[in-house]
Order: structure tokens, then C-alpha cells, then sequence
């Protein structure tokens, strides 16, 4: 059985629950737009798929719902902030925020946050910058799932990314785990008892495996092998080691150890494209750039995207027609 749902509803939804958690009105806004982009994005593994997990961790202690971002350091162009074990998207949304006053000041800035739970989707952070006019990086690790290059081995996170350019009413937006998939979308599988594909993960004994179960008890693949081992790496040192967060194994999963925050940290850079030429010609040089690349012959029966253009008309349809759910995750 399915029931849709309009963005605004699944808004109320997420607020009116978390309000019985004793959870400040901004948080809860902030909490409840964020899961309501996902999907109405198509990205349903970070969408409402993650509530009962956050439902979990406030009940045991894990999430501080009262907890308030603070400056661990600052100066013109940086920003170090402690989310404190709060809301994951309340500890990230502080970052952007702090970053984009900043920014209106300087070319480049670039700042972290530390003890985050998890955020939700990177492009709801992103998205808003790159509508403000920077081009964001965002970066944040996970809680060990990915064995490296040639392990089997759980070691690195899928420590995701997102980057996001200035253009137009459709931002350029990459978002993007490091791994072959993300986590999410196994645990999303795994309730809805549906197969995975098996270049995503491998069983105990080292095995790719279509059964989300035996993927949860054993690890992700990293995408395109050595590269995203690598884009791994870096995630990890940026949103990790640089941020004061934990790093490897020092982080929790969302799943586990309810009762503590998850140690994640995350690291953002925006740039000003106008600090290195005008606001016109980039908008002109950009345009040259999609335009050559959507001019290309395509695939028979394939069209050019650019990144993030199939969200964007995946939200464009949510926002006239609502989202479609199983009504699993209304019960």
C-alpha cells in the first residue's frame, strides 16, 4: 500500500513528531526540510528513511536535541564549530550560515564542524550556497562500512561529498558517496526486503553479495575501485582528521551505539567565483561549458544530465504532485 504526500506535509509530519521529542522549533525546521528534500529529490535513503533512526538515538541519548553549535575557533576567513551532538543538520546548517556572512567579505573561505550526528543529504547545504552565488565543497565522513582498495576489511566511511556550482535556477550539484553506494540504501532495501546490486558490497568471506543483510555484516565496495578509495582518503582527513572529529573507527554508525553522538565531523569550502572574474563572465563561461557538454551526441536512447539536473526535476514533480511513500514509514 502507498500513500503520497505533499512537501509540506511531510514537513509537518517530521515536526509535529520530533515537537513530542522535546525538540526547539528552529531544530525541527531544520531537521524536517532537510528529509523533505531528500525525497522530493529522489533521494529517498536520506529522506524520511532516517527518522526512525533519529528517533532512536534522541530516546537512548545519542543526539542532544537541545544542543547549540559552538565556536571552537574563527578568524576573517575560517570557522571551526563544535555541533556538540546535536541534530546533524543543525550542526552543518550553523557551518553554511557562518561561512556565508563571511563570505560576502572574502574570495575563499572554508570552515569545519565536530561532533556531528548525521545530516541528512550534503546538497540541501550546497544547494543553498551555490543559489547565494558560491561555489560550495562539502565534505563529511561515516562511520567505518568500505573496506580500501584490495581489503576486505571495514576501514573508511562512504564519507560522501557534495559540490555545488552557481547556475541559474538549476545549480550544478554534485552528491555523491565515495563508496559504491550509500549505506542508507541498504539499510533501505533491507526494510523493504528488496535486493541489492551486488557490485555494492561484499559478504563476510569476501563475496559480492544482492542481500542487504549479508551487506550490513559485511562491507561496501568503494566506487570505481582506487579512486573513490582515494576520494575516500582525502574525505576523510578534511572531515575528520582536520575538523577535530573522530576519525575511522572513532565514529559511530547512525545503527549503533545509540546512546552517543557519532563523532562525524565535516569541512566546507565556498568560493566566490567574482574574486577571480566578474559575475558575467562567469555566468557566460559556464554557459559554454553545459553547452558543450549537452551538445554532444547521445547514447541511443539515452539524454546528457548535467549533475543534479534528474533531482531537480525529480523535485519540480514532488512539488506539483507530492511524494509517493510505502506506507511503511507512516506506521
Amino acid at each position: 500500500m502507498t500513500v503520497t504526500k505533499t512537501l509540506d506535509e511531510i514537513r509537518s509530519y517530521v515536526t509535529q513528531i520530533l515537537q513530542t521529542k522535546g525538540v526547539p522549533p528552529e531544530a525541527c525546521q531544520t531537521v524536517a526540510d532537510s528529509l523533505a528534500y531528500a525525497d522530493g529529490r529522489g533521494t529517498r535513503s536520506h529522506g524520511l528513511n532516517m527518522l526512525s533512526a533519529y528517533l532512536e538515538r534522541i530516546d537512548a541519548g545519542g543526539i542532544d536535541v537541545a544542543a547549540v553549535p559552538q565556536v571552537v575557533r574563527e578568524d576573517a576567513c575560517t570557522l571551526c564549530l563544535d555541533a556538540k551532538n546535536g541534530f546533524g543538520q543543525v550542526g552543518v546548517q550553523a557551518l553554511v550560515d557562518g561561512l556565508l556572512k563571511k563570505a560576502e567579505q572574502s574570495g575563499v573561505v572554508c570552515g569545519s564542524v565536530r561532533s556531528l550526528n548525521h545530516c541528512g543529504a550534503l546538497a540541501y547545504y550546497t544547494e543553498q550556497c551555490a543559489r547565494q552565488g558560491y561555489i560550495a565543497f562539502l565534505f563529511v565522513n561515516a562511520n567505518p562500512t568500505v573496506a580500501p582498495f584490495g581489503g576486505m576489511e571495514a576501514t573508511l566511511g562512504t564519507n560522501p561529498m557534495s559540490v555545488a556550482l552557481p547556475n541559474g535556477d538549476l545549480p550544478i550539484l554534485l552528491d555523491m558517496a565515495s563508496s559504491a553506494v550509500a549505506k542508507a540504501k541498504i539499510y533501505q532495501a533491507a526494510k523493504l526486503g528488496q535486493k541489492i546490486d551486488p557490485s555494492w558490497a561484499l559478504d563476510q568471506e569476501g563475496n559480492p553479495t544482492d542481500d542487504p543483510q549479508k551487506a550490513i555484516s559485511g562491507v561496501l565496495t568503494s566506487m570505481a575501485g582506487p579512486k573513490g578509495y582515494g576520494i575516500a582518503l582525502v574525505v576523510e582527513a578534511l572531515a575528520g582528521v582536520v575538523s577535530g572529529a573522530g576519525i575511522t573507527s572513532q565514529v559511530s554508525s547512525v545503527h549503533k551505539g545509540l546512546d552517543r553522538g557519532m563523532n562525524a565531523g565535516g569541512f566546507l569550502i565556498l568560493i566566490n567565483p567574482s574574486a577571480f572574474l566578474s559575475p558575467g563572465d562567469y555566468r557566460h563561461r559556464l554557459a559554454q561549458l553545459v553547452e558543450s557538454v549537452k551538445s554532444c551526441k547521445p547514447q541511443p536512447g539515452r539524454e546528457i544530465f548535467l549533475p543534479g539536473e534528474i533531482e531537480h526535476r525529480n523535485l519540480a514533480k514532488a512539488k506539483a504532485e507530492g511524494v509517493t511513500y510505502d506506507s511503511v514509514f507512516f506506521t
